[in-house]
């Protein structure tokens, strides 16, 4: 009969997995709740922005959308157009 220090010992990385993704999971829902409060230039800014160009665009955006979204987007259009060049450059090996 196998214990259950047995068990554990046996399928350690079960137990790592499980705990990164508690781990993981705590981190999101801590990421989540701060990306949306609000900012204190939020708070103390009232003002509307007129949109006029592109600059007063992204300042417009930059005043209601968090950070990490900001960042997250235009690492995801950096990543896309980097592949697609690279793959453009690299013809498939098949």
């Amino acid at each position: 009969m196998m214990t259950f220090n047995l068990y554990v010992q046996q399928n350690q990385w079960i137990m790592v997995t499980l705990l990164a993704g508690a781990a993981l999971m705590i981190l999101v829902c801590l990421t989540y709740l701060a990306m949306w409060r609000p900012r204190e230039e939020e708070a103390r800014r009232d003002r509307e922005i007129r949109i006029q160009g592109p600059l007063s665009f992204f300042q417009w955006v930059l005043s209601f959308m968090p950070w990490p979204l900001v960042l997250i987007i235009f690492g995801t259009f950096i990543y896309g157009i980097g592949h697609t060049v690279l793959a453009m450059t690299q013809l498939p090996n098949w």
